[in-house]
């Protein structure tokens, strides 16, 4: 029988992986979770502190959180990370592969540990978390959903960022790969292209960009960071049980600009 439309965003009883939840889009796609009666097993590598406040705002919403400590680019950490999830919540059912950084460099001066730091976090991160977590879901039997967190940057270049945007195009290929991989197993594996986001110190660290960016966008304004949720949201449930190996870009329709 098919699920009734009031259900397919109610996650109460599932356990969702949200890597790197402790700051920024993270926090965003953790409250969503929370909000749709997700338990949350938030991850984080140093910033134990806001992790530990986000949880606690999802604890709020009256269901179960916790900080999990995870250096992605670490395949043994990787492992661990979910199996602890599983001992902590019975299972895993979702991952959302958040977790990223980028280090600005210019292309002629970019170094080469900055180019693998980059490539270690982002590529590898979200190979071997989504090869852990679909190796729990196999073992549990039921299927599951894993969500990475690409960038408009693995379609459209950004001045001096070839290493950020070479990690999030490997993220969108590697979500069509492991999409065909999994799918086997009741797995669906898709992304999230995001384009510019609002947070923080956004126009001090990067003056101009917020207005040429939102003069470029067809819906007029940058993200937040639960628009990002919203699609993770959707794409993690029932709603998009037929949708697997694509990367859904969110970005107000900046990448619709003309090139003339």
């Amino acid at each position: 029988m098919k699920m009734p439309v009031n259900e397919m965003l109610d996650f109460r009883g599932k356990v969702v992986v949200v890597t790197g939840a402790g700051q920024g889009m993270g926090v965003g796609i953790a409250r969503r979770f929370g909000q749709a009666g997700a338990t949350v097993a938030l991850t984080c590598r140093s910033s134990r502190e806001k992790a530990e406040a986000v949880r606690d705002e999802i604890r709020g919403y009256g269901v179960p959180a916790q900080v999990f400590q995870l250096d992605q680019s670490s395949p043994e950490d990787c492992a661990r990370m979910i199996a602890e999830v599983a001992a902590a919540f019975g299972r895993v059912d979702v991952l959302v592969n958040n977790a990223g950084i980028n280090i600005n460099r210019g292309t002629l001066d970019l170094e080469e540990d900055v180019w693998d730091r980059v490539m270690d976090t982002n590529v590898k991160g979200f190979f071997f978390c989504s090869r852990a977590a679909a190796k729990q879901m196999i073992a549990q039997g039921s299927g599951g959903s894993i969500v990475s967190i690409a960038s408009i940057n693995g379609y459209t270049p950004l001045p001096d960022g070839a290493h950020y945007g070479a990690s999030k195009a490997g993220i969108i290929m590697g979500t069509r790969s492991l999409a065909m991989d999994f799918g086997q197993y009741g797995i669906r594996v898709n992304a999230v292209a995001p384009g510019l986001m609002d947070a923080p110190g956004l126009d001090q660290a990067v003056p101009g960009w917020r207005e040429r960016y939102v003069s470029r966008a067809p819906l007029g304004r940058i993200g937040d960071w639960e628009d990002v949720g919203n699609v993770c949201l959707f794409l993690a449930s029932p709603m998009a049980g037929w949708v697997t190996g694509q990367t859904i870009i969110a970005d107000g329709g900046v990448v619709l600009a003309p090139a003339y």
